[in-house]
């Protein structure tokens, strides 16, 4: 098992908290907001999953500190805008942690994806990316769910698939971090062709 900070406490940070403490690993989460920390640690419920219950094993704080020190492994899971900010925040306690991001799009001033974000700002850390198709009410009640870890370090991408895979979550795994992301980061994009074109030959 697994010491786990979640830096993030939203849909998709809270159901990967709540499939991993099932699995037994031990799990700090980090959100911005007093009232979602104290609505996950006192009424074991997240405000983005009303269907979903949190296992007693997972604690939340608003210390950055407190939720990466003791750790084995950092996920990022904030959204893409405040990606660079909050890695900002939080990088003075990373020590040997490798960083998953869990967030899909890019910076808007520098059209950068957020692995090349975290890296720049933590440059000593093995960085991995986590993806989707997934949704994240699913993921937080068991619903099977297919998901891809990318990481230049095999190792690394081994560990997260040994780790995170259960009866009901299957995890593959890609070297290709870049191609990964991108394609994680455009795929309402390509809904909303595949929706239009659909539509299109529906009315010839």
């Amino acid at each position: 098992m697994k010491n786990i900070c979640i830096i993030g406490s939203g849909s998709w940070g809270s159901a990967l908290a709540i499939t991993l403490g099932i699995e037994g690993h031990n799990i700090k989460m980090w959100s911005f907001s007093e009232d979602e920390k104290d609505l996950i640690n006192k009424e074991h419920k997240c405000k983005f999953l009303p269907n979903a219950v949190m296992p007693n094993n997972v604690y939340c704080t608003t210390s950055f500190e407190e939720a990466i020190e003791g750790t084995d492994i950092i996920l990022h899971v904030t959204p893409s805008k405040f990606a660079r900010d909050t890695v900002k925040q939080y990088k003075e306690y990373v020590k040997e942690q490798p960083i998953v991001v869990c967030s899909k799009g890019f910076e808007k001033e520098s059209l950068k994806t957020l692995d090349e974000v975290v890296k720049e700002e933590v440059p000593n850390s093995e960085i991995a990316v986590l993806s989707g198709p997934s949704h994240a009410e699913e993921v937080s009640i068991d619903i099977p769910t297919a998901l891809v870890v990318a990481a230049k370090d095999e190792a690394l991408r081994d560990m997260i698939q040994a780790e995170f895979m259960n009866e009901n979550l299957r995890i593959y795994t890609s070297e290709d971090v870049k191609g990964v992301e991108l394609r994680w980061s455009i795929k309402k994009h390509y809904r909303i062709l595949c929706g239009c074109c659909s539509r299109n030959w529906t009315w010839r």
